[in-house]
């Protein structure tokens, strides 16, 4: 399990490869692609960035078997160090930054795209908040930037529901740059990255300076809400319910508290 990274030719490219846990991420594996999307950002070198996972993946969110033993305080410290700083360090890359989702992309995993500029998905992407199912709300600043690419009433239905959301759905609702097949998603995110590389790279990070700051309030102002009330959730009893109905694959019976 581990986070690649590699430059050639003025583009940095970030891969995670874990498919025995189809790209989930734990603590330890978190805190590491933090580390190299800000190495990635102070490179000088380094003109564009490809966040991507192996082949038929690319990450099915937070590893759910690293929660336990936590207290409130330890919940909240982890998420600054890990996911809030991942999609913070993405967002401000004064770089452009492309998403080649190639498989699934689930909770974390569909922030991570969202924080990218550009995302291109293959025909077998797909994309979900699934939170609710195990009594938890969205993290990782998935809920901000949702809402501003598709507006509140959509964003409700995908966050309480849960539900997936394909390739096509996903450019209808401008949540994807582009559909490319499969077998295509290398070479043509390759050329992406090589178009962008080839730009005016601070004319590119101001846009983003601008375009970011026209949102309110800011993400760095949610990640304090979410830092607040997201911890709190994993310590509830339909947190523990939904939790043990996921790992016994059985629907959860949820008590509201």
């Amino acid at each position: 399990m581990t986070i690649r990274y590699g430059v050639k030719a003025g583009v940095a490219r970030l891969q995670i490869d874990r498919p025995e846990r189809r790209n989930a991420l734990d603590a330890a594996m978190r805190v590491e692609l933090a580390d190299q999307v800000e190495r990635a950002a102070a490179d000088p070198e380094v003109r564009a960035v490809v966040l991507a996972g192996v082949p038929g993946h690319f990450c099915s969110g937070a590893d759910l078997g690293q929660f336990a033993g936590e207290t409130l305080a330890s919940s909240r410290l982890r998420m600054r160090r890990g996911g809030l700083k991942i999609i913070d360090g993405l967002t401000r890359m004064e770089k452009p930054v492309i998403a080649s989702v190639d498989g699934p992309a689930v909770g974390l995993g569909w922030a991570l795209a969202l924080a990218c500029d550009h995302v291109v998905v293959s025909t077998r992407a797909r994309f979900a908040l699934t939170y609710a199912k195990v009594g938890l709300v969205p993290d990782c600043g998935a809920a901000h930037m949702l809402v501003r690419n598709i507006g509140m009433l959509r964003a409700k239905e995908l966050i309480f529901s849960g539900r997936f959301v394909d390739a096509s759905e996903a450019l209808a609702m401008g949540l994807a740059t582009e559909i490319v097949d499969e077998d295509k998603v290398e070479s043509h995110v390759e050329a992406v990255a090589q178009r962008f590389a080839a730009g005016p790279t601070f004319a590119y990070g101001m846009s983003k300076h601008m375009l970011h700051q026209a949102l309110s309030p800011s993400l760095g102002d949610f990640f304090d809400i979410e830092a607040l009330v997201a911890p709190q959730m994993r310590f509830t009893e339909d947190y523990r319910e939904g939790t043990t109905a996921f790992r016994e694959k059985r629907p959860p019976n949820f008590k509201g508290n």
